[in-house]
Formats: structure tokens, C-alpha cells, sequence
């Protein structure tokens, strides 16, 4: 019983949670496109790209337009990508077309003009934080993502973000020409490359774990000071050494970045003859690591 309920309550929490982070994000990005890159005529890409030249060239609301683009991606999506994922997605869509008209930043952004720069960097960053919270969620904010991912699903092509790419890229090249201005495509293009960055570290986040991987003959005397004075975890494999016949040790640790230099000092006092290499993983969850 104890547990089921503990099943009832978690569920309820990530539910909550995803409710949270699908607001949040709307809002930010709504935020970012208001404040910073809908100004200057800039765009991350995406169907508010779409939007900027609608808004622009004759006058239509961008939450209208977003909606409108939208829709038949939603069709498409909900018999291709199942319902859950669609359903979230229309939410979220909804949320920031309604956050697009509800919220202008208009006399904030006449009595303190910001430039070209600026509004390219915090454009991109708080873009990339709401859409990071919106995909946490298990959602996404419709346009450009959602394409990349019905052609991904459709298709034989392997990369989603060679995808994506492609669609960012030539909607921010119909800005340039539409616009007549080199400068709007290329600020937008760092706007794009920050808010990509943003959600990449929020994903993967910024302190690499290192995968440790020791060669030696002498495992007794290098596992201990392991477990004992980094309080890590080891998985050991019995080898043989292709060039000598001889029986080795591989050792396998998981460790973080601060613990880089007592491993090497452990490896140099236990065993000065042992290999080591050393590689880089974005992300280690479970036991000793942050819960999965």
C-alpha cells in the first residue's frame, strides 16, 4: 500500500513539475522573442521566423501565425509521434502564442532601447532556457522541432539535428533576403548558436564526468585507495595482454572532474608501470551520482 501510494504521489509530483516547466518555458521564450528578437526583426528560426516576416510585411499578430503554421504540424504529429508527445506540444504551443499577445514590452523597450548585441545574446539565452524547459517536459514548442521530428520519423535520414539544422537555417537565409539586411541574419545565427548552447548545457549540463579506464598488474594495491579514499565504484575485467600473453587487470571508475588528480596520484604511488585513459561522458546518474 505504502508503495503504491509513494508510485501516486511521484507520479503526481512529475505531472506537476511538467505543468511547471511547460508555463515557465512558454513564457521565456515568449519573453525572449517579445523583448529582445522580435524588434530587430531577429529569430532563433523556427516557425517564429515564419512569423516575423508575416508580422512585419503585414502586420498579422505572431501568435496567430504560430498557431496557424502549427496546426497541420499537429495533425501530422499526433498520428505520427502519439498523442502524449502531441498533446503536451499543442499545450505548450498554445501557452506562448497566448504569452506572444498577452505581454508586450513595448514602452519598456522605447524608454531604454536595446541593441543590435545585447538582444542577440540574452535573446538566445532566454529562448534556449524556456525551450529547455519545454523539452524537459516532454514536450516542444511546435514549429521547426516538430518537422525535424516527423521527417526524422518518416524518412531514412539518421541525424534529427542535421535536420533541425537545415530547417533553422534556411528560414533565417528567407529573414536575410526578405529583409534585405545581412546583419539581422547574422546576429540571428549567434542567437540560434546561443539558445542551442543553453540547452545543451541544461541537458548535459557543465562538470564532464570522466570514465577512467587502468591497465595494471598490481589491481590489489590500485583498487583499494579507489574505493576507500575517492569512495568510488570500480568494475574489474580479468585481460591478457595481446602482445605479451601476460594476465592484466583492466579497471573501470567513473569519477568527477575534482577527482582527476588523486586517481593519477593512487595510479603513480600503487603502480608507476599501469596505462590509464581517461574519457569524457556528459552525463552519470544512479548510485554515487546524481538519481536517475
Amino acid at each position: 500500500m505504502n508503495k503504491t501510494n509513494e508510485k501516486i504521489k511521484s507520479k503526481f509530483l512529475n505531472k506537476s513539475l511538467d505543468a511547471i516547466f511547460i508555463v515557465l518555458g512558454a513564457y521565456l521564450v515568449s519573453l525572449g522573442i517579445n523583448m529582445f528578437l522580435l524588434p530587430h526583426k531577429m529569430t532563433t528560426g523556427g516557425v517564429s521566423g515564419i512569423a516575423t516576416i508575416l508580422y512585419y510585411l503585414f502586420d498579422i499578430p505572431m501568435g496567430i501565425s504560430i498557431l496557424f503554421i502549427n496546426l497541420p504540424l499537429f495533425l501530422i504529429s499526433l498520428y505520427k509521434l502519439g498523442v502524449k508527445f502531441s498533446f503536451k506540444t499543442v499545450i505548450s504551443t498554445i501557452l506562448m502564442s497566448i504569452f506572444l499577445e498577452l505581454f508586450s514590452y513595448d514602452a519598456l523597450i522605447l524608454n531604454n532601447p536595446i541593441d543590435l548585441f545585447t538582444s542577440c545574446v540574452f535573446g538566445g539565452l532566454i529562448v534556449g532556457l524556456g525551450l529547455s524547459l519545454v523539452l524537459k517536459a516532454g514536450a516542444s514548442t511546435g514549429g521547426s522541432d516538430l518537422l525535424a521530428q516527423i521527417i526524422y520519423k518518416v524518412t531514412k535520414i539518421q541525424s534529427l539535428s542535421n535536420i533541425l539544422l537545415v530547417i533553422e537555417m534556411i528560414i533565417i537565409l528567407s529573414i536575410m533576403i526578405v529583409f534585405k539586411d545581412l546583419n539581422i541574419g547574422l546576429y540571428s545565427i549567434i542567437a540560434l548558436f546561443i539558445s542551442t548552447k543553453v540547452i545543451d548545457i541544461i541537458f548535459t549540463g557543465v562538470d564532464y564526468i570522466k570514465v577512467v579506464t587502468i591497465i595494471t598488474k598490481k589491481s590489489d594495491k590500485v583498487i583499494e585507495p579507489i574505493l576507500k579514499d575517492l569512495k568510488r565504484g570500480a568494475t574489474i575485467t580479468n585481460s591478457i595482454g595481446a602482445h605479451s600473453g601476460e594476465e592484466i587487470t583492466t579497471i573501470t571508475c567513473i569519477i568527477t572532474r575534482p577527482q582527476m588528480a588523486k586517481i593519477k596520484e593512487i595510479i603513480r604511488e600503487n603502480d608507476s608501470n599501469a596505462i590509464m585513459y581517461v574519457t569524457t561522458a556528459n552525463e552519470a546518474s544512479g548510485n554515487g551520482f546524481k538519481n536517475i
